[in-house]
């Protein structure tokens, strides 16, 4: 089932002027509930401009976004439930801190929910809590957190709408290793305890291979395809042709298979690579 669809959206900007551009060019793509979506293509491809068309963010000039089969444009005073639903991280979040302490900032949206006082205290602790935010640091300053902390908070912002859908402009974009691990790990226990949706854009290969079940891929203001990681990924020409590298454990299987070693399974990700060597020296000698 498709939660979210757009049906022959486009979008310019700066129309009518010598700046004008476009963004999107009849894109129609949708979106499985329950599953997790990336969205991967060169810069200047259009992804940034499609996400923020998922909640009405951004208007399309023409075409149309539908949630769960209803247009978010046809009544425009419900966009702001909308976007409770569908909740959005920018790229580089931990720049929109604005209140006096984490805890005020986490429980923002909520507070404009009309929700009480106690279910926001649950909620930003809840979402705190999956984006690995210690509770002691929920009485401080925005300003007094580091870099990666103010992007856990302000990730943990927009999980404590519990939107159906959770939107993500490179939400791992700068961070080190392990924060990257940690953050698109409570995004999966988000999803999990939530049955919520996730979709995902980056630039990383693969963070997509390993963490999404579906990709689109976008080349020029279009979606050139949109299927399964393993049918996009087995494809490395049609990434390369789109200014995309393949993840580099794909690399290293194809390398092996120009010497005769022919892997077989997932080689997309590190984990897939690792238990296809070990088959494959169980099985046939070493690597």
């Amino acid at each position: 089932m498709n939660i979210l669809e757009l049906k022959d959206v486009s979008c310019r900007y700066a129309i009518g002027t010598p700046f004008e551009m476009t963004a999107l060019s009849g894109v129609s793509v949708s979106f499985e509930k329950g599953k997790t979506t990336g969205i991967i293509g060169h810069t200047g491809s259009g992804k940034s401009t499609l996400v923020q068309m998922l909640n009405g963010l951004l208007k399309p000039e023409s075409g149309k976004v539908l949630l769960y089969g209803a247009d978010i444009w046809e009544n425009p005073k419900e966009l702001p439930k909308v976007r409770y639903r569908v909740g959005l991280v920018m790229q580089y979040p931990e720049y929109q801190l604005f209140d006096e302490t984490v805890r005020a900032d986490i429980g923002y949206a909520p507070r404009n929910m009309g929700l009480s006082p106690e279910e926001i205290e649950q909620r930003v602790k809840e979402a705190a809590a999956f984006v690995g935010l210690p509770e002691d640091l929920l009485d401080k300053p925005p300003l007094e957190l580091s870099g990666g902390q103010k992007r856990r908070a302000a990730i943990a912002g927009i999980i404590a709408m519990r939107p159906e859908v959770l939107v993500l402009d490179e939400p791992a974009a700068g961070l080190d290793p392990r924060g990257k691990a940690e953050i698109f790990e409570g995004l999966n226990a988000y999803k999990k305890a939530h049955g919520a949706t996730v979709i995902l854009v980056s630039h990383s290969m693969e963070d997509m291979a390993k963490y999404c079940e579906n990709v689109i891929l976008m080349r020029h203001t279009q979606v050139i395809k949109q299927g399964s990681v393993r049918d996009i990924f087995s494809e490395p020409d049609l990434l390369e042709e789109s200014g995309l590298a393949i993840p580099a454990a794909y690399r290293l299987a194809l390398a092996l298979r120009r010497r005769g070693i022919n892997l077989q399974g997932e080689l997309y990700t590190t984990q897939g690579v690792r238990r296809a060597i070990l088959a494959y020296q169980e099985g046939r000698g070493k690597v």
